[in-house]
Protein backbone atom coordinates (compact mmCIF):
# COMPACT_ATOMS: atom_id res chain seq x y z
CA UNK A 1 0.00 0.00 0.00
CA UNK A 2 2.84 2.36 0.90
CA UNK A 3 4.60 1.57 -2.37
CA UNK A 4 1.45 2.40 -4.36
CA UNK A 5 1.07 5.72 -2.52
CA UNK A 6 4.73 6.50 -3.06
CA UNK A 7 4.39 5.67 -6.76
CA UNK A 8 1.33 7.92 -7.11
CA UNK A 9 3.14 10.77 -5.40
CA UNK A 10 6.13 10.33 -7.71
CA UNK A 11 3.86 10.35 -10.78
CA UNK A 12 2.06 13.47 -9.48
CA UNK A 13 5.37 15.20 -8.78
CA UNK A 14 6.69 14.31 -12.23
CA UNK A 15 3.45 15.54 -13.79
CA UNK A 16 3.66 18.83 -11.95
CA UNK A 17 7.31 19.15 -12.89
CA UNK A 18 6.54 18.63 -16.58
CA UNK A 19 3.61 21.04 -16.30
CA UNK A 20 5.82 23.67 -14.65
CA UNK A 21 8.52 23.25 -17.28
CA UNK A 22 5.98 23.59 -20.07
CA UNK A 23 4.39 26.70 -18.57
CA UNK A 24 7.83 28.21 -17.99
CA UNK A 25 8.71 27.76 -21.67
CA UNK A 26 5.41 29.37 -22.69
CA UNK A 27 6.03 32.24 -20.28
CA UNK A 28 9.53 32.75 -21.69
CA UNK A 29 8.11 32.80 -25.22
CA UNK A 30 5.43 35.29 -24.16
CA UNK A 31 8.07 37.62 -22.70
CA UNK A 32 10.11 37.44 -25.90
CA UNK A 33 7.05 38.27 -28.02
CA UNK A 34 6.26 41.28 -25.85
CA UNK A 35 9.85 42.49 -26.12
CA UNK A 36 9.50 42.42 -29.90
CA UNK A 37 6.05 44.03 -29.96
CA UNK A 38 6.55 47.56 -31.43
CA UNK A 39 3.36 48.79 -29.78
CA UNK A 40 4.83 48.12 -26.33
CA UNK A 41 8.10 49.92 -27.06
CA UNK A 42 6.52 53.33 -27.64
CA UNK A 43 6.39 54.79 -24.12
CA UNK A 44 4.60 58.07 -23.55
CA UNK A 45 6.46 58.57 -20.26
CA UNK A 46 10.01 57.33 -20.95
CA UNK A 47 11.86 59.46 -18.42
CA UNK A 48 9.45 59.83 -15.54
CA UNK A 49 10.16 56.70 -13.48
CA UNK A 50 11.22 57.67 -9.99
CA UNK A 51 13.31 54.57 -9.22
CA UNK A 52 14.61 52.65 -12.25
CA UNK A 53 17.31 50.52 -10.58
CA UNK A 54 16.94 47.66 -8.11
CA UNK A 55 19.35 49.20 -5.60
CA UNK A 56 16.67 50.85 -3.48
CA UNK A 57 14.47 47.77 -3.29
CA UNK A 58 14.17 45.70 -0.15
CA UNK A 59 15.07 42.00 -0.14
CA UNK A 60 11.40 41.11 -0.11
CA UNK A 61 10.63 43.31 -3.13
CA UNK A 62 13.61 41.92 -5.07
CA UNK A 63 13.24 38.22 -4.32
CA UNK A 64 10.49 37.38 -1.83
CA UNK A 65 7.54 38.71 -3.84
CA UNK A 66 8.63 36.90 -7.01
CA UNK A 67 9.06 33.59 -5.18
CA UNK A 68 5.57 33.91 -3.69
CA UNK A 69 4.16 34.97 -7.08
CA UNK A 70 5.55 31.92 -8.86
CA UNK A 71 4.24 29.50 -6.23
CA UNK A 72 0.78 31.04 -6.04
CA UNK A 73 0.33 31.55 -9.78
CA UNK A 74 1.52 28.07 -10.75
CA UNK A 75 -0.75 26.50 -8.14
CA UNK A 76 -3.64 28.67 -9.31
CA UNK A 77 -3.17 27.76 -12.97
CA UNK A 78 -3.18 24.04 -12.16
CA UNK A 79 -6.08 24.03 -9.68
CA UNK A 80 -8.29 26.42 -11.66
CA UNK A 81 -7.81 24.76 -15.04
CA UNK A 82 -11.37 23.23 -15.00
CA UNK A 83 -12.81 26.64 -14.02
CA UNK A 84 -11.01 28.27 -16.96
CA UNK A 85 -12.56 25.69 -19.26
CA UNK A 86 -16.11 26.22 -17.95
CA UNK A 87 -15.86 30.03 -18.13
CA UNK A 88 -14.44 29.87 -21.66
CA UNK A 89 -17.35 27.72 -22.84
CA UNK A 90 -19.92 30.05 -21.21
CA UNK A 91 -18.36 33.13 -22.88
CA UNK A 92 -18.43 31.58 -26.35
CA UNK A 93 -22.04 30.41 -25.98
CA UNK A 94 -23.18 33.83 -24.75
CA UNK A 95 -21.37 35.95 -27.36
CA UNK A 96 -19.29 34.06 -29.97
CA UNK A 97 -15.74 35.30 -30.32
CA UNK A 98 -12.39 35.16 -28.54
CA UNK A 99 -12.46 34.05 -24.90
CA UNK A 100 -9.65 36.37 -23.83
CA UNK A 101 -8.85 39.94 -24.68
CA UNK A 102 -5.69 41.91 -23.99
CA UNK A 103 -5.05 45.56 -23.23
CA UNK A 104 -1.92 47.68 -23.21
CA UNK A 105 -1.24 48.57 -19.61
CA UNK A 106 1.35 50.55 -17.66
CA UNK A 107 3.78 48.40 -15.69
CA UNK A 108 6.72 49.01 -13.36
CA UNK A 109 8.51 52.31 -14.07
CA UNK A 110 5.80 53.04 -16.65
CA UNK A 111 6.91 50.45 -19.18
CA UNK A 112 4.13 48.81 -21.19
CA UNK A 113 2.88 45.22 -21.21
CA UNK A 114 -0.19 43.23 -22.30
CA UNK A 115 -2.73 42.42 -19.60
CA UNK A 116 -5.20 39.55 -20.14
CA UNK A 117 -8.81 39.17 -19.00
CA UNK A 118 -11.77 36.99 -19.76
CA UNK A 119 -13.92 38.88 -22.22
CA UNK A 120 -16.94 40.26 -20.37
CA UNK A 121 -18.11 42.67 -23.06
CA UNK A 122 -19.57 42.24 -26.52
CA UNK A 123 -17.38 42.03 -29.61
CA UNK A 124 -18.75 45.42 -30.72
CA UNK A 125 -17.32 47.25 -27.67
CA UNK A 126 -14.68 49.95 -28.39
CA UNK A 127 -11.21 48.61 -27.48
CA UNK A 128 -8.78 50.28 -25.03
CA UNK A 129 -11.47 52.53 -23.57
CA UNK A 130 -11.99 52.51 -19.77
CA UNK A 131 -15.48 51.26 -18.97
CA UNK A 132 -16.42 54.48 -17.13
CA UNK A 133 -15.72 56.48 -20.34
CA UNK A 134 -18.25 54.51 -22.39
CA UNK A 135 -21.69 55.96 -22.91
CA UNK A 136 -24.14 53.63 -21.15
CA UNK A 137 -21.59 50.86 -20.46
CA UNK A 138 -24.33 48.39 -19.45
CA UNK A 139 -25.31 47.95 -23.09
CA UNK A 140 -21.91 46.40 -23.87
CA UNK A 141 -21.66 43.97 -20.94
CA UNK A 142 -22.73 40.40 -21.70
CA UNK A 143 -24.87 38.33 -19.35
CA UNK A 144 -21.94 36.08 -18.50
CA UNK A 145 -19.72 39.16 -18.27
CA UNK A 146 -21.92 40.74 -15.65
CA UNK A 147 -21.56 37.64 -13.47
CA UNK A 148 -17.79 37.48 -14.07
CA UNK A 149 -17.34 41.13 -13.12
CA UNK A 150 -19.51 40.88 -10.03
CA UNK A 151 -17.25 38.19 -8.56
CA UNK A 152 -14.02 39.40 -10.24
CA UNK A 153 -13.75 36.14 -12.23
CA UNK A 154 -12.86 38.12 -15.36
CA UNK A 155 -9.50 38.80 -13.69
CA UNK A 156 -8.51 35.11 -13.45
CA UNK A 157 -6.33 35.06 -16.61
CA UNK A 158 -4.08 37.58 -14.88
CA UNK A 159 -2.76 34.66 -12.83
CA UNK A 160 -0.93 33.85 -16.07
CA UNK A 161 0.37 37.46 -16.20
CA UNK A 162 1.73 36.94 -12.68
CA UNK A 163 3.47 33.72 -13.74
CA UNK A 164 4.99 35.50 -16.75
CA UNK A 165 6.24 38.28 -14.47
CA UNK A 166 4.35 41.26 -15.90
CA UNK A 167 2.43 41.84 -12.69
CA UNK A 168 2.60 40.66 -9.10
CA UNK A 169 -0.06 39.27 -6.77
CA UNK A 170 -0.39 42.49 -4.74
CA UNK A 171 0.34 45.97 -6.03
CA UNK A 172 -1.36 49.01 -7.60
CA UNK A 173 -3.80 47.95 -10.30
CA UNK A 174 -2.15 48.54 -13.71
CA UNK A 175 -3.50 51.64 -15.46
CA UNK A 176 -4.48 51.69 -19.12
CA UNK A 177 -1.78 53.28 -21.28
CA UNK A 178 -4.06 56.28 -21.96
CA UNK A 179 -5.24 56.90 -18.37
CA UNK A 180 -3.03 59.97 -18.06
CA UNK A 181 -4.91 61.38 -15.06
CA UNK A 182 -4.31 58.27 -12.94
CA UNK A 183 -0.70 57.87 -14.09
CA UNK A 184 0.12 61.49 -13.29
CA UNK A 185 -1.57 61.32 -9.89
CA UNK A 186 0.38 58.16 -9.04
CA UNK A 187 3.62 59.95 -9.91
CA UNK A 188 3.09 62.20 -6.90
CA UNK A 189 3.26 59.14 -4.62
CA UNK A 190 5.92 57.12 -6.55
CA UNK A 191 3.24 54.46 -7.14
CA UNK A 192 4.35 53.98 -10.76
CA UNK A 193 7.74 52.73 -9.57
CA UNK A 194 6.55 49.36 -8.30
CA UNK A 195 5.20 46.38 -10.21
CA UNK A 196 1.40 46.53 -10.58
CA UNK A 197 -0.71 43.76 -9.07
CA UNK A 198 -3.77 41.57 -9.40
CA UNK A 199 -5.16 43.19 -6.26
CA UNK A 200 -4.02 46.08 -4.12
CA UNK A 201 -4.64 48.46 -1.25
CA UNK A 202 -6.95 50.67 -3.34
CA UNK A 203 -8.88 47.59 -4.52
CA UNK A 204 -9.87 46.62 -0.99
CA UNK A 205 -10.65 50.19 0.04
CA UNK A 206 -13.29 51.16 -2.48
CA UNK A 207 -12.34 49.76 -5.90
CA UNK A 208 -14.63 51.24 -8.60
CA UNK A 209 -16.12 53.73 -6.14
CA UNK A 210 -12.82 55.56 -5.76
CA UNK A 211 -12.05 58.88 -7.35
CA UNK A 212 -8.74 59.09 -9.22
CA UNK A 213 -6.92 61.18 -6.59
CA UNK A 214 -8.03 58.89 -3.75
CA UNK A 215 -7.03 55.77 -5.67
CA UNK A 216 -3.56 57.26 -6.33
CA UNK A 217 -3.18 58.22 -2.67
CA UNK A 218 -4.02 54.70 -1.51
CA UNK A 219 -1.58 53.24 -4.06
CA UNK A 220 1.01 55.61 -2.62
CA UNK A 221 0.33 54.31 0.89
CA UNK A 222 0.94 50.76 -0.35
CA UNK A 223 4.17 51.79 -2.12
CA UNK A 224 5.46 53.50 1.02
CA UNK A 225 4.88 50.38 3.13
CA UNK A 226 6.46 48.13 0.50
CA UNK A 227 9.60 50.25 0.32
CA UNK A 228 9.89 50.78 4.08
CA UNK A 229 11.21 47.31 4.91
CA UNK A 230 10.84 43.65 3.95
CA UNK A 231 8.65 42.98 7.00
CA UNK A 232 6.28 45.90 6.39
CA UNK A 233 6.02 44.93 2.71
CA UNK A 234 5.19 41.33 3.56
CA UNK A 235 2.62 42.38 6.19
CA UNK A 236 0.94 44.74 3.72
CA UNK A 237 0.76 42.04 1.04
CA UNK A 238 -0.70 39.47 3.44
CA UNK A 239 -3.31 41.98 4.62
CA UNK A 240 -4.29 42.89 1.04
CA UNK A 241 -4.43 39.25 -0.04
CA UNK A 242 -6.81 38.07 2.68
CA UNK A 243 -8.97 41.20 2.59
CA UNK A 244 -9.31 40.72 -1.16
CA UNK A 245 -10.93 37.34 -0.55
CA UNK A 246 -13.48 38.99 1.77
CA UNK A 247 -14.11 41.85 -0.68
CA UNK A 248 -14.66 39.47 -3.60
CA UNK A 249 -17.11 37.33 -1.62
CA UNK A 250 -19.10 40.45 -0.77
CA UNK A 251 -18.34 42.07 -4.19
CA UNK A 252 -17.53 45.30 -2.33
CA UNK A 253 -16.85 48.47 -4.26
CA UNK A 254 -18.05 47.18 -7.63
CA UNK A 255 -19.88 49.88 -9.55
CA UNK A 256 -21.16 48.59 -12.89
CA UNK A 257 -19.46 50.66 -15.49
CA UNK A 258 -16.71 51.70 -13.06
CA UNK A 259 -17.95 55.28 -12.80
CA UNK A 260 -15.58 56.26 -10.04
CA UNK A 261 -18.39 58.03 -8.20
CA UNK A 262 -18.25 58.17 -4.43
CA UNK A 263 -21.35 57.64 -2.32
CA UNK A 264 -23.18 60.89 -1.62
CA UNK A 265 -21.97 60.85 1.96
CA UNK A 266 -18.38 61.39 0.86
CA UNK A 267 -18.95 64.16 -1.65
CA UNK A 268 -18.30 66.88 0.93
CA UNK A 269 -15.56 67.26 3.51
CA UNK A 270 -15.92 70.29 5.73
CA UNK A 271 -17.98 72.91 3.91
CA UNK A 272 -16.97 71.49 0.51
CA UNK A 273 -15.38 74.76 -0.56
CA UNK A 274 -13.11 77.52 0.68
CA UNK A 275 -14.90 79.81 3.14
CA UNK A 276 -14.24 83.12 4.78
CA UNK A 277 -14.71 83.32 8.55
CA UNK A 278 -16.23 86.70 9.36
CA UNK A 279 -15.09 87.46 12.89
CA UNK A 280 -17.27 90.57 13.04
CA UNK A 281 -20.49 88.57 13.05
CA UNK A 282 -22.61 88.17 16.16
CA UNK A 283 -24.43 84.89 16.81
CA UNK A 284 -26.79 83.57 19.44
CA UNK A 285 -26.00 79.96 20.33
CA UNK A 286 -27.95 77.39 22.36
CA UNK A 287 -26.05 74.43 23.83
CA UNK A 288 -28.50 71.56 24.31
CA UNK A 289 -27.05 69.47 27.11
CA UNK A 290 -26.00 70.90 30.47
CA UNK A 291 -22.76 70.16 32.31
CA UNK A 292 -21.13 68.27 29.43
CA UNK A 293 -17.34 68.47 29.15
CA UNK A 294 -17.40 69.55 25.50
CA UNK A 295 -20.26 72.02 25.89
CA UNK A 296 -18.79 73.68 28.98
CA UNK A 297 -15.29 73.83 27.45
CA UNK A 298 -16.65 75.38 24.25
CA UNK A 299 -18.62 78.00 26.19
CA UNK A 300 -15.58 78.97 28.28
CA UNK A 301 -13.34 79.14 25.19
CA UNK A 302 -15.84 81.26 23.25
CA UNK A 303 -16.25 83.71 26.17
CA UNK A 304 -12.47 84.09 26.35
CA UNK A 305 -11.57 84.32 22.64
CA UNK A 306 -14.84 85.34 20.93
CA UNK A 307 -16.59 87.38 23.62
CA UNK A 308 -17.84 89.97 21.10
CA UNK A 309 -19.21 87.34 18.70
CA UNK A 310 -21.34 84.99 20.76
CA UNK A 311 -24.19 85.07 23.20
CA UNK A 312 -24.45 81.53 24.58
CA UNK A 313 -27.18 79.82 26.60
CA UNK A 314 -27.33 76.23 27.89
CA UNK A 315 -30.44 74.05 28.11
CA UNK A 316 -30.75 71.00 30.37
CA UNK A 317 -32.19 68.04 28.43
CA UNK A 318 -32.69 65.64 31.36
CA UNK A 319 -36.46 66.10 31.59
CA UNK A 320 -39.29 66.97 29.21
CA UNK A 321 -39.26 70.72 29.98
CA UNK A 322 -36.82 71.38 27.12
CA UNK A 323 -39.67 70.80 24.66
CA UNK A 324 -41.35 74.02 25.88
CA UNK A 325 -38.21 76.12 25.39
CA UNK A 326 -38.18 78.71 22.59
CA UNK A 327 -35.45 77.88 20.02
CA UNK A 328 -36.50 80.59 17.55
CA UNK A 329 -34.21 83.28 18.98
CA UNK A 330 -31.02 81.31 18.22
CA UNK A 331 -28.86 81.18 15.10
CA UNK A 332 -27.20 77.87 16.01
CA UNK A 333 -28.04 74.95 18.24
CA UNK A 334 -25.05 72.90 19.43
CA UNK A 335 -26.28 69.49 20.59
CA UNK A 336 -23.97 67.73 23.04
CA UNK A 337 -26.47 65.76 25.18
CA UNK A 338 -25.69 62.04 25.12
CA UNK A 339 -24.41 59.02 26.99
CA UNK A 340 -20.66 58.55 26.89
CA UNK A 341 -18.98 55.29 25.94
CA UNK A 342 -19.28 52.48 28.49
CA UNK A 343 -18.05 48.90 28.88
CA UNK A 344 -20.11 47.44 26.04
CA UNK A 345 -19.57 43.88 27.28
CA UNK A 346 -21.45 44.37 30.53
CA UNK A 347 -24.56 46.38 29.65
CA UNK A 348 -28.14 45.16 29.95
CA UNK A 349 -30.63 45.28 27.07
CA UNK A 350 -32.48 48.00 28.94
CA UNK A 351 -29.32 50.11 29.14
CA UNK A 352 -28.63 49.55 25.45
CA UNK A 353 -32.09 50.88 24.61
CA UNK A 354 -31.32 53.93 26.74
CA UNK A 355 -28.33 54.66 24.48
CA UNK A 356 -30.64 54.74 21.44
CA UNK A 357 -33.25 56.82 23.30
CA UNK A 358 -30.75 59.52 24.25
CA UNK A 359 -27.96 59.37 21.66
CA UNK A 360 -30.31 58.98 18.71
CA UNK A 361 -33.99 59.71 19.40
CA UNK A 362 -33.41 62.73 21.65
CA UNK A 363 -30.87 64.22 19.21
CA UNK A 364 -33.22 63.80 16.23
CA UNK A 365 -36.17 65.24 18.15
CA UNK A 366 -34.07 68.25 19.15
CA UNK A 367 -32.97 68.79 15.53
CA UNK A 368 -36.58 68.64 14.31
CA UNK A 369 -37.64 71.24 16.89
CA UNK A 370 -34.73 73.50 15.84
CA UNK A 371 -35.80 73.23 12.20
CA UNK A 372 -39.48 73.88 12.95
CA UNK A 373 -38.62 77.00 14.96
CA UNK A 374 -36.42 78.55 12.29
CA UNK A 375 -32.91 77.86 13.63
CA UNK A 376 -30.54 78.17 10.68
CA UNK A 377 -27.79 75.76 11.87
CA UNK A 378 -27.77 72.56 13.92
CA UNK A 379 -24.44 71.07 15.08
CA UNK A 380 -24.36 67.42 16.12
CA UNK A 381 -21.47 65.83 18.00
CA UNK A 382 -21.04 62.43 16.40
CA UNK A 383 -17.88 60.35 16.96
CA UNK A 384 -15.07 58.43 15.32
CA UNK A 385 -16.67 55.38 16.94
CA UNK A 386 -19.17 55.16 14.04
CA UNK A 387 -16.35 53.60 11.98
CA UNK A 388 -16.08 50.73 14.43
CA UNK A 389 -13.86 49.87 17.37
CA UNK A 390 -11.06 48.76 15.09
CA UNK A 391 -8.01 50.00 16.95
CA UNK A 392 -5.35 47.33 16.45
CA UNK A 393 -1.66 46.99 17.31
CA UNK A 394 -0.85 45.02 14.18
CA UNK A 395 -2.98 46.90 11.60
CA UNK A 396 -2.80 50.47 10.32
CA UNK A 397 -6.45 51.49 10.64
CA UNK A 398 -6.48 54.82 8.86
CA UNK A 399 -9.87 56.25 7.94
CA UNK A 400 -10.07 57.96 4.54
CA UNK A 401 -12.95 59.63 2.75
CA UNK A 402 -13.91 56.30 1.19
CA UNK A 403 -14.07 54.44 4.52
CA UNK A 404 -17.69 53.65 5.25
CA UNK A 405 -19.13 53.82 8.77
CA UNK A 406 -19.44 50.35 10.28
CA UNK A 407 -20.34 50.53 14.00
CA UNK A 408 -19.17 47.53 16.00
CA UNK A 409 -21.42 48.04 19.04
CA UNK A 410 -24.65 49.68 20.19
CA UNK A 411 -22.87 52.87 21.28
CA UNK A 412 -21.44 53.45 17.83
CA UNK A 413 -24.67 52.42 16.15
CA UNK A 414 -26.76 54.86 18.23
CA UNK A 415 -24.43 57.68 17.15
CA UNK A 416 -24.44 56.58 13.51
CA UNK A 417 -28.22 56.36 13.32
CA UNK A 418 -28.54 59.88 14.75
CA UNK A 419 -25.81 61.11 12.37
CA UNK A 420 -27.79 59.90 9.34
CA UNK A 421 -31.27 60.94 10.49
CA UNK A 422 -30.23 64.48 11.41
CA UNK A 423 -28.47 65.04 8.08
CA UNK A 424 -31.68 63.97 6.30
CA UNK A 425 -33.37 67.07 7.78
CA UNK A 426 -30.94 69.41 6.02
CA UNK A 427 -32.30 71.78 3.36
CA UNK A 428 -31.53 75.25 1.98
CA UNK A 429 -32.80 76.93 5.16
CA UNK A 430 -31.66 74.37 7.72
CA UNK A 431 -27.91 73.75 7.81
CA UNK A 432 -26.62 70.61 9.51
CA UNK A 433 -23.05 70.16 10.75
CA UNK A 434 -21.81 66.74 11.84
CA UNK A 435 -18.56 66.50 13.81
CA UNK A 436 -16.82 63.12 14.13
CA UNK A 437 -13.88 63.67 16.49
CA UNK A 438 -11.28 61.12 17.64
CA UNK A 439 -10.24 60.97 21.32
CA UNK A 440 -10.75 64.41 22.89
CA UNK A 441 -8.55 65.48 25.79
CA UNK A 442 -7.88 68.58 27.82
CA UNK A 443 -7.99 69.88 31.41
CA UNK A 444 -10.35 67.73 33.52
CA UNK A 445 -11.30 65.58 30.50
CA UNK A 446 -12.88 62.17 30.91
CA UNK A 447 -12.44 58.85 29.13
CA UNK A 448 -9.16 57.19 28.12
CA UNK A 449 -6.78 60.12 28.54
CA UNK A 450 -6.93 60.37 32.37
CA UNK A 451 -6.03 56.68 32.64
CA UNK A 452 -2.97 57.14 30.40
CA UNK A 453 -1.99 60.20 32.43
CA UNK A 454 -2.15 58.25 35.71
CA UNK A 455 0.01 55.44 34.33
CA UNK A 456 2.55 57.94 32.97
CA UNK A 457 2.84 59.66 36.36
CA UNK A 458 3.22 56.51 38.45
CA UNK A 459 4.87 53.84 36.31
CA UNK A 460 8.65 53.41 36.82
CA UNK A 461 9.06 52.59 33.10
CA UNK A 462 7.00 53.31 30.00
CA UNK A 463 6.46 50.86 27.13
CA UNK A 464 7.61 51.98 23.69
CA UNK A 465 5.08 52.08 20.88
CA UNK A 466 5.18 53.49 17.37
CA UNK A 467 1.43 53.34 16.77
CA UNK A 468 -0.42 56.12 14.96
CA UNK A 469 -3.31 57.89 16.67
CA UNK A 470 -5.47 60.85 15.80
CA UNK A 471 -6.29 62.91 18.90
CA UNK A 472 -7.97 66.28 19.43
CA UNK A 473 -7.16 68.89 22.05
CA UNK A 474 -10.30 70.54 23.42
CA UNK A 475 -9.16 74.09 22.50
CA UNK A 476 -8.64 73.02 18.87
CA UNK A 477 -12.17 71.62 18.80
CA UNK A 478 -13.57 74.77 20.42
CA UNK A 479 -11.80 76.99 17.90
CA UNK A 480 -13.25 74.93 15.05
CA UNK A 481 -16.74 75.20 16.55
CA UNK A 482 -16.47 78.99 16.80
CA UNK A 483 -15.48 79.23 13.14
CA UNK A 484 -18.20 76.77 12.01
CA UNK A 485 -20.88 78.86 13.74
CA UNK A 486 -19.57 82.09 12.22
CA UNK A 487 -19.67 80.55 8.72
CA UNK A 488 -23.14 79.10 9.35
CA UNK A 489 -23.22 76.45 6.59
CA UNK A 490 -23.60 72.65 6.45
CA UNK A 491 -20.75 70.15 6.48
CA UNK A 492 -19.13 66.99 7.85
CA UNK A 493 -15.98 67.54 9.90
CA UNK A 494 -13.20 65.19 11.04
CA UNK A 495 -11.11 67.43 13.33
CA UNK A 496 -7.78 66.33 14.78
CA UNK A 497 -4.50 67.83 15.94
CA UNK A 498 -1.89 68.59 13.30
CA UNK A 499 0.29 65.76 14.56
CA UNK A 500 -0.33 62.03 14.73
CA UNK A 501 0.92 60.72 18.06
CA UNK A 502 1.79 57.36 19.58
CA UNK A 503 0.64 56.17 22.98
CA UNK A 504 4.20 56.27 24.31
CA UNK A 505 4.54 59.90 23.12
CA UNK A 506 1.47 60.89 25.13
CA UNK A 507 2.76 59.19 28.29
CA UNK A 508 6.29 60.52 27.80
CA UNK A 509 5.01 64.12 27.51
CA UNK A 510 2.82 63.69 30.60
CA UNK A 511 5.77 62.33 32.58
CA UNK A 512 7.93 65.24 31.42
CA UNK A 513 5.38 67.84 32.61
CA UNK A 514 5.29 66.20 36.07
CA UNK A 515 9.10 65.81 36.18
CA UNK A 516 8.64 62.08 36.50
CA UNK A 517 11.72 60.30 35.15
CA UNK A 518 10.42 57.11 33.58
CA UNK A 519 12.49 55.68 30.71
CA UNK A 520 10.70 54.54 27.56
CA UNK A 521 11.85 50.95 26.99
CA UNK A 522 11.91 49.57 23.45
CA UNK A 523 12.37 46.06 24.86
CA UNK A 524 8.73 46.19 26.02
CA UNK A 525 7.42 46.63 22.48
CA UNK A 526 7.31 42.84 21.77
CA UNK A 527 5.35 42.34 25.00
CA UNK A 528 2.76 44.88 23.86
CA UNK A 529 2.55 43.18 20.46
CA UNK A 530 2.12 39.70 21.95
CA UNK A 531 -0.46 40.88 24.52
CA UNK A 532 -2.64 42.24 21.70
CA UNK A 533 -3.31 38.64 20.62
CA UNK A 534 -4.32 37.42 24.08
CA UNK A 535 -8.05 36.59 24.19
CA UNK A 536 -10.33 38.53 26.51
CA UNK A 537 -9.75 41.81 28.32
CA UNK A 538 -5.96 41.79 28.10
CA UNK A 539 -5.98 41.72 24.31
CA UNK A 540 -8.75 44.33 24.10
CA UNK A 541 -6.94 46.70 26.44
CA UNK A 542 -3.64 46.30 24.58
CA UNK A 543 -5.26 47.05 21.22
CA UNK A 544 -7.29 49.92 22.66
CA UNK A 545 -4.30 51.55 24.33
CA UNK A 546 -1.55 50.85 21.78
CA UNK A 547 -3.48 50.28 18.56
CA UNK A 548 -3.47 52.34 15.37
CA UNK A 549 -6.53 54.51 14.76
CA UNK A 550 -6.31 57.66 12.68
CA UNK A 551 -7.99 59.95 10.19
CA UNK A 552 -6.24 60.72 6.93
CA UNK A 553 -4.99 64.29 7.33
CA UNK A 554 -6.79 65.41 4.17
CA UNK A 555 -10.08 64.91 6.03
CA UNK A 556 -9.10 67.51 8.62
CA UNK A 557 -8.05 70.41 6.40
CA UNK A 558 -10.74 73.00 5.59
CA UNK A 559 -9.74 75.86 3.25
CA UNK A 560 -10.22 79.25 4.89
CA UNK A 561 -10.27 77.80 8.41
CA UNK A 562 -7.32 77.51 10.79
CA UNK A 563 -8.41 75.75 13.96
CA UNK A 564 -5.32 73.75 15.01
CA UNK A 565 -4.13 76.56 17.27
CA UNK A 566 -2.34 74.48 19.93
CA UNK A 567 0.38 71.95 19.11
CA UNK A 568 0.68 68.57 20.82
CA UNK A 569 3.42 69.39 23.37
CA UNK A 570 1.71 72.61 24.47
CA UNK A 571 -1.65 70.83 24.72
CA UNK A 572 -0.25 68.24 27.17
CA UNK A 573 1.30 71.00 29.24
CA UNK A 574 -2.01 72.90 29.39
CA UNK A 575 -3.93 69.71 30.19
CA UNK A 576 -1.69 68.60 33.04
CA UNK A 577 -1.08 71.98 34.69
CA UNK A 578 -4.66 73.25 34.83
Amino acid sequence: MKKKTKKKLCIAACGLGVCYAGLSLLAHKSRQEQEKDPDLKVNTYPDQGQRISNQDKTWYEKYGKRAIDVCLSFGGLVVLAPVYGAISLAIVLDDPGPVLFSQKRVGENKTYFKLHKFRSMKMSTPHDVPTHMLENPDQYITRVGKFLRKYSLDELPQIWDIFVGNITTVGPRPALWNQNDLIEQRDQYCANDVKPGLTGWAQINGRDELEIDVKAQLDGQYTKELQKSSLSGLKMDVKCFFKTITSVLHHDGVVEGGTGQLPKEYEQIGFGQEVKVNKRKKKKVLITGADSYIGTSFENYAHKHYQDNFEIDTLDMKDEHWKDYDFSKYDSVFHVAGIAHADVDSVSEQEKQRYYDINCDLAVECAKKAKEQGVSQFIFMSSMIIYGQNSSVHENNRITKVTQPNPSNFYGDSKWQADQKIRELMDSKFNVVTIRPPMIYGPHSKGNYPLLSKIAQKSPVLPYSDNERSVLFIDNLSELLCQIILVGKSGIFFPQNKEYVSTSQIMEEVAKVHHHKAPVLRVLKPAVFVSSFVPGKIGKLANKAFGNSSYDKSLSVYPGMDYQVVDFEKSIELTERL
